[in-house]
């Protein structure tokens, strides 16, 4: 836990003009507290843009200030850098070098492989979200929490707890967004457009996932992959993806699962990790050059599919059997 709360809001305080970011690849509770703190800034009469490599995720294209995201931004025509949810400085992308040599950096997140890579970190893990810990800075701040900020917060804190259905639902995570719903959080639509609504090929690829299911270790590690070619003749993206690491999660016996995906023709995999018991996922994701939490943690790694499924498998089955062994 890094608590540099004081250091930071007088940072925020103190600039005039904000590049906000948050880890490529932005999933809903980086993009929530970036789109978040972009408004809560602009509200104080600052400027405020929100950068990623990447586009705004599909299924999050009408969050209230979703406009402000862009793609092409130099960090040196702001004076005050806002990380938000990355957990490692080289996950903002390949502006890394120019984002890091600014002299006022901010550093939000809940991740426990965070070092503290900022000049005013406020780095808590034991929260639900990065959502909920800017929210707490916002209310100590002064910002009026508008409903077009609940929202986003709201979906951060939402999507971060799998609908409260992980670990991460802990107490204030509740009692935050109670209170964001109390500020006009569109709640029904939160949970309408991320988890009720779906497109026929999205649901198509979600068969042809489903259909590569492996167990192993007797059933305690499930598993699914997809190709790069299902992705390409169904049209779609990455981010309609999102929750498919939740369903092997959900096998019956299954202590630990995975999803892993063909990137690119370059042969880079992605996988997500998942725990259900007290296996750290982190810790094997660092070795494969990712990290996150100990419950849920993904990387990046050259290899091909099988041979990354391999090495996966292995990890999985190392760390159950010292987790056997140190219950014993």
């Amino acid at each position: 836990m890094i608590n540099q709360r004081n250091e930071l809001l007088a940072m925020i305080r103190d600039g005039e003009s904000f590049f906000v970011t948050c880890h490529e690849n932005p999933d809903g509770d980086a993009v929530g507290a970036a789109l978040a703190l972009a408004l809560a800034l602009r509200s104080q009469g600052k400027q405020a843009v929100v950068y990623n490599v990447d586009e705004m995720p599909n299924y999050l294209t009408w969050l209230p200030g979703a406009d402000l995201l862009v793609q092409e931004a130099n960090p040196a025509d702001f004076d005050t850098i806002c990380i938000l949810d990355c957990g490692a400085s080289h996950r903002v992308g390949p502006q890394k070098a120019a984002i890091m040599a600014q002299p006022r950096l901010i550093n939000v997140d809940h991740h426990i492989t965070n070092d503290g890579y900022g000049h005013a970190n406020v780095v808590l893990p034991k929260s639900s979200s990065t959502c909920e810990i800017l929210y707490d800075l916002m209310v100590e701040w002064g910002v009026q929490i508008t409903p077009e900020i609940a929202t986003n917060l709201y979906l951060g804190i939402y999507t971060d707890t799998m609908m409260f259905q992980n670990a991460a639902s802990c107490p204030n995570a509740y009692k935050v967004c109670g209170e964001l719903v109390a500020a006009g959080a569109d709640f029904l639509r939160v949970a309408k457009r991320v988890y009720i609504d779906s497109s026929a090929q999205r649901l198509l690829l979600l068969g042809r996932v489903l259909s590569t299911l492996r167990l192993d270790c007797d059933g305690r590690i499930a598993g699914v992959h997809a190709l790069r070619r299902d992705l390409e003749e169904l049209g779609l993206g990455p981010d309609d993806m999102e929750v498919f690491v939740e369903y092997p999660r959900s096998v019956i016996g299954a202590e630990v699962a995975y999803l892993l995906r063909e990137e690119d023709d370059k042969g880079l995999v992605k996988g997500s990790l998942r725990a259900s018991n007290d296996v750290d996922v982190s810790e094997i994701a660092k070795q494969l050059n990712g990290g996150g939490h100990k419950k849920a943690a993904g990387f990046r790694v050259e290899g091909s599919l099988e041979e990354i499924r391999r090495r996966v498998v292995l990890m999985l089955t190392e760390a159950l059997e010292r987790e056997r062994n140190s219950a014993h």
